[in-house]
């Protein structure tokens, strides 16, 4: 059978096993997708277009994460303790409304705090995904709707970004002025985070989420909980995003950038770019459960992050577009495809009480080191160009890589495919 009518046959069997909620949860997440997506792809170049220099958009894009690290941990307790259908409705609408004032406000301490909260309500998706996902599934199909929802975020960027390249080129050509073409179609993007709030407010209780809830009914039996947690365990399930945040904050958020100052392309052509690398990280996300059936999911981990370090290095160097290209596409496949993997696995080695918790340390880490790398990589950028931060970026993949092998993979015999 042709591989991809089985990937196919695969998910629609699953995607029948998924409840309600999951469904739900996964409508609401691409209308965040193609908003998200869409701001992202825009927001650097109308800064640029706005006259700041690289580090300047560093410092604005650090901004960002700034505000999802000091949000992480409160975001676990607010995800734990408050209703999903109240509290996931209530966050599209703040996260819009902090867009929309970042596509309109003029000032830089305005784009600054409009940005920063941004990233905060955004954290508090990021946060609560994973335990929703665990207490609204079974085992059988947990693995292809946790896929599934990274595929679709990254899937959902075919659509953001060629729309937002496409609508502010389109006004553009239609005598709009360029700073307001950027600003009407970052509001557009707004209006798609917007609408999530109608999947999101259609979420029913369960009695399953409602028996995973913690209780919290006081400071010693919170102190018991802490207690109990394997320090040395969570350390290693952390570690290894923490370092992948570091070398991401060196070059993601400048991939545009790097695409428009290296090859001279045009915003559509980034645009285009870019969604060509979402359609190849939905397709490997999606083959993340036959790769984990296959391999188990550390040695999937393992193995995905290792070949696409040599891919980094290529963009770093390679002065010849579609080569450049190439190796984007085949990095965007493999570095995450791994992703719902690994959060799935992480989950599955911590108790239903504390997963909530685990996802806002592992967010935590990462959108901190994030906002480190994100900080410095805007000068270095400016000031030695793009190889240097690819170069760095590459080490650190590689320091992570090499950690997740010592921590979960040496040693370890393959599963049967059931395992996975």
């Amino acid at each position: 059978m042709n591989p991809f009518r089985r990937l196919y046959r695969e998910y629609r069997e699953a995607f029948h096993s998924f409840s309600s909620n999951a469904r739900l949860y996964l409508a609401g997440s691409f209308l965040l997708g193609v908003g998200a997506n869409q701001i992202s792809l825009l927001f650097s170049l109308y800064l640029k277009r706005m006259d700041y220099t690289e580090a300047a958009i560093g410092g604005v894009l650090a901004t960002r994460a700034l505000g999802s690290a000091v949000v992480a941990l409160p975001a676990s307790f607010i995800a734990a303790r408050l209703n999903p259908r109240r509290l996931l409705p209530a966050t599209a609408a703040f996260c819009a409304a902090a867009y929309i004032a970042q596509s309109l406000l003029a000032s830089g301490a305005g784009i600054v705090a409009s940005v920063f909260l941004a990233g905060a309500f955004s954290t508090i998706f990021q946060v609560s995904s994973g335990p929703f996902f665990m207490r609204n599934s079974g085992e059988r199909e947990r693995v292809h709707l946790f896929s599934l929802n990274g595929a679709l975020s990254m899937g959902t960027g075919l659509i953001g970004s060629l729309l937002g390249g496409v609508l502010k080129d389109g006004l553009a050509a239609l005598g709009v002025g360029e700073i307001a073409a950027y600003r009407v179609a970052l509001l557009v993007g707004a209006l798609f985070v917007l609408a999530a709030y109608v999947p999101f407010s259609r979420l029913k209780d369960s009695p399953a989420a409602e028996a995973a809830q913690p209780s919290f009914p006081g400071k010693e039996s919170r102190l018991r909980g802490m207690e109990g947690i394997d320090v040395l365990l969570w350390i290693k399930l952390i570690l290894p995003g923490f370092l992948v945040g570091l070398g991401a904050g060196l070059t993601i958020p400048y991939l545009n950038l790097y695409f428009k100052n290296s090859f001279g392309l045009g915003d559509s052509a980034i645009g285009a770019a870019v969604a060509a690398g979402q359609v190849a990280t939905f397709l490997g996300m999606a083959a993340g459960p036959a790769v984990a059936r296959r391999l188990g999911k550390p040695r999937s981990v393992f193995w995905t992050q290792a070949l696409s370090v040599p891919l980094i290095l290529v963009l770093g160097w390679v002065r010849a577009f579609p080569l450049a290209l190439l190796a984007y596409l085949a990095r965007q496949v493999l570095m995450n495809m791994s992703t719902p993997i690994q959060e799935n696995f992480s989950l599955e080695l911590v108790p239903p009480e504390r997963q909530s918790l685990m996802n806002a340390l592992k967010m935590l880490s990462w959108t901190g080191s994030w906002t480190i790398a994100a900080k410095i990589s805007g000068d270095l950028i400016y000031r030695s160009g793009f190889a240097t931060s690819f170069a760095l970026t590459a080490a650190l993949y590689a320091t992570s890589t090499l950690c997740y092998r010592l921590f979960f993979v040496r040693g370890s015999a393959r599963p049967p495919a059931s395992a996975a």
